[in-house]
């Protein structure tokens, strides 16, 4: 018998310690705004933790509304002092995190919204298909005559299109 070949081992990913190098550099050349931006996208983090999609729809939803929040908080501490006691200010104003929280919350809305009103206009539109389609039909008939709605299993308009038994 021939040995099977050993599976070739998959080497360890450096992924998890390429982002904590990252991290730890962003949190020594910028403390203050990695605070503020750790505590403005938390809900972000819980998105990401609760949304089991596959591709991530809500996430990414909260996360764009989410980070246009927090930005401009972003940018005031860039224009001042970019530092912990000014990312503190930020983040202990209620108006500051109100912002950030809301625009995160009105992701999770359009999530929620859109995905129904995308269904009823493509029913709509489906709708529209099948009018057109059956008016099309009406006038093959009238130029034909009633022979060619009987072509494939007895379907006719008159029965919805739907074969008859006979």
């Amino acid at each position: 018998m021939a040995e099977e070949p050993v599976a070739a081992k998959k080497g360890a990913s450096f992924k998890p310690i390429l982002w904590g190098f990252m991290f730890t550099v962003a949190m020594v050349s910028f403390p203050g705004l990695v605070l503020l931006v750790v505590v403005g996208l938390v809900p972000t983090f819980v998105a990401f933790m609760v949304d089991k999609a596959p591709k991530k729809y809500l996430a990414f939803c909260v996360a764009g509304m989410n980070l246009s929040g927090v930005f401009p908080a972003m940018i005031d501490l860039w224009q001042g002092a970019n530092d912990i006691k000014a990312a503190v200010n930020i983040i202990t104003n209620v108006f500051e995190l109100t912002v950030m929280y809301a625009a995160a919350a009105f992701g999770w809305l359009i999530y929620m919204a859109i995905p129904p009103v995308v269904a009823a206009l493509m029913a709509v539109a489906a709708q529209q298909r099948i009018m057109q389609l059956r008016a099309s039909q009406r006038e093959m008939i009238n130029e034909w005559g009633q022979d060619i709605a009987q072509g494939y299993g007895g379907a006719t308009i008159e029965t919805g299109g739907k074969p008859t038994d006979g």
